[in-house]
């Protein structure tokens, strides 16, 4: 039978010869049927921009159905839709334009000092105190407990005796 072609967008496979695969990607069907499949993943912005500039199709409105589609040429969006676009694009660049930290953007030079030169400055360091933990009150009923249970101090992390644990 010989290789098969088949194109998603208009859901047919033909025989799959190079005559024959460049005159369907060439027809005005699968041009149509490309550019429907990725107008569903336009961003808000071009839809508004496009459906605001068109008339609303009166026969979409009035029976909810019109003959071209999406290849019409007027607006298939109702005015609700459209204020609700309008609503989205407005957050979307009240967003974009709020984002902004006080004193405005650190150059690379501030960040690479931040991180790596104040370390090493000893006037920066902070003393740490390191927490002692106590046996919990249910332990010291139990005098001989083995080493894994018994209080984390800094002696007993230097003072390392493992032959003890067994």
């Amino acid at each position: 039978m010989g290789k098969r072609y088949y194109c998603d967008y208009c859901d047919r496979s033909f025989k799959d010869d190079p005559e024959a695969r460049r005159k369907h990607l060439s027809s005005l069907q699968h041009a149509k049927n490309r550019a429907d499949h990725y107008s569903f993943y336009k961003d808000p912005e071009t839809i508004l921009q496009e459906e605001q500039g068109k008339i609303p199709c009166k026969r979409y409105m009035s029976s909810g159905d019109c003959a071209f589609g999406s290849s019409c040429k007027f607006s298939h969006y109702a005015p609700p839709l459209i204020w609700e676009l309008q609503r989205i694009v407005a957050v979307k660049q009240m967003a974009a334009s709020h984002f902004k930290p006080q004193g405005g953007w650190p150059n690379s030079d501030d960040i690479v000092k931040e991180f790596f030169v104040d370390i090493t400055n000893p006037d920066t360091t902070e003393e740490f105190t390191y927490p002692i933990w106590d046996v919990p009150p249910e332990l010291h009923n139990y005098p001989n407990l083995p080493p894994s249970l018994w209080p984390v101090t800094p002696e007993s992390v230097t003072d390392s005796n493992f032959e003890q644990w067994s």
